[in-house]
């Protein structure tokens, strides 16, 4: 009796499906403040390294600490990280030039000489006209060295967060991605220091390295970040009733995320994230909502799967290309990152089926009580951000 085919029933569950939206934006930003790695390049000259970093100085000046949280909305001091974010570029500059001793205290230079004291050679602050988005801040450090060919360890305080780093070569300007020599990249998890770099020639990383950070960011950017992708994978569980349903939407879902990721990665296929973004929230809904208008799977459903699989595989590279591959690694790494991301859906599939299908799947009062309302709830958190991210630039 409950949630059959009805026209009645179709209109109550448009009506939910509204309500539950309202709700999901009214108890939301229409900004993102999700946490991304800072992303850290080091060149070296004679007798110093130049340290170009690119982070969200609110989150330092807030004293957020980016190790335990991965959104500023779950932090105590929010509010002051969003009044921050609300300031013009020379005011924010101004704050961070003199909080910067407190700044330099949080991070590590080091050589076998000891610790090594970085200047704040130059700080630019972009003028922040959408604050749908975090603002972007890119400070230059200059410390002295030795003119011997001394190795360097580099990073930071975990309470800053994670933090990519990146050798480059000196005076290479935006073309050190162009050159033949392979130097030094790596994914710092908070509170780690980077291998001791080379300052001349090529820092030598195992490959094993380079297969465990990657896994590891790509299994972050499910779990916990990837919330989006998180409620997509929920939509394929919970329309699948047998096992075979499940690995057929999966198994699809996987073959065209990965499909794109490898072709947006090489730069084959390029889309703006504009685009992308929004397409993966209707792709969300669409999902849910089709679980609540069927019980049987298709080949409609498998092709429409596919395809948003293309479009997640679209938003699984931007973060990557953000991050960058080893060059040296390439296919290692994009092959590892996919693997972790791959974890991190099978992990969200076990956890729903451990926390709910175990117990109830095959519950005469599992549809009625559990696939249709939480894929109202999906469908309406989708439909929320698609509005958003369209209309609200979020």
């Amino acid at each position: 009796m409950y949630f059959t085919h009805s026209r009645y029933n179709y209109f109550s569950l448009i009506i939910l499906f509204f309500i539950i939206t309202f709700l999901a934006g009214a108890g939301q930003r229409s900004f993102s403040h999700e946490i991304m790695p800072a992303i850290s390049e080091l060149s070296f000259q004679e007798e110093q390294v130049n340290i170009d970093i690119v982070l969200s100085i609110e989150l330092f000046i807030a004293e957020i600490d980016a190790s335990i949280i991965t959104d500023t909305n779950n932090s105590d001091k929010s509010n002051v990280y969003d009044e921050l974010r609300s300031l013009d570029s020379n005011q924010l500059k101004q704050i961070f030039t003199d909080k910067y001793p407190s700044f330099a205290e949080l991070l590590t230079i080091r050589s076998n000489m000891g610790e090594i004291r970085p200047r704040l050679a130059h700080i630019k602050v972009i003028e922040n006209n959408n604050l749908s988005y975090p603002r972007e801040s890119k400070i230059s450090l200059v410390a002295p060295l030795t003119q011997d060919d001394t190795e360097i360890e580099f990073g930071w305080n975990k309470q800053l967060g994670p933090l990519i780093v990146r050798q480059v070569l000196a005076n290479a300007g935006n073309n050190h991605s162009d050159t033949e020599d392979e130097l030094y990249t790596t994914y710092l998890s908070p509170g780690d220091l980077s291998d001791p770099i080379s300052r001349s020639g090529v820092t030598d990383v195992s490959g094993t390295n380079i297969i465990v950070d990657y896994l590891i960011i790509g299994f972050e950017h499910i779990i916990p970040k990837g919330l989006d992708h998180i409620l997509f994978v929920l939509g394929l569980y919970l329309f699948a009733t047998k096992f075979s349903q499940l690995i057929a939407q999966i198994s699809l879902f996987t073959l065209a995320h990965t499909t794109t990721l490898a072709l947006a990665t090489m730069g084959v296929v390029s889309v703006p994230a504009h685009i992308v973004e929004p397409l993966i929230a209707l792709s969300i809904s669409y999902i849910a909502l089709e679980t609540i208008w069927h019980t049987r799977i298709g080949w409609s459903r498998l092709i429409i799967i596919f395809i948003f699989g293309l479009l997640h595989g679209l938003g699984f590279a931007s973060v990557l290309m953000e991050i960058g591959l080893s060059q040296q690694y390439f296919i290692t790494s994009l092959i590892a990152f996919n693997v972790g991301v791959e974890i991190g859906q099978i992990t969200v599939v076990c956890l729903a089926f451990l926390l709910i299908g175990i117990w109830f799947s095959h519950r005469r009062f599992y549809r009625p009580f559990i696939q249709i309302p939480f894929s109202v709830v999906i469908a309406a958190i989708g439909g929320w951000w698609f509005v958003e991210r369209v209309f609200l630039g979020g």
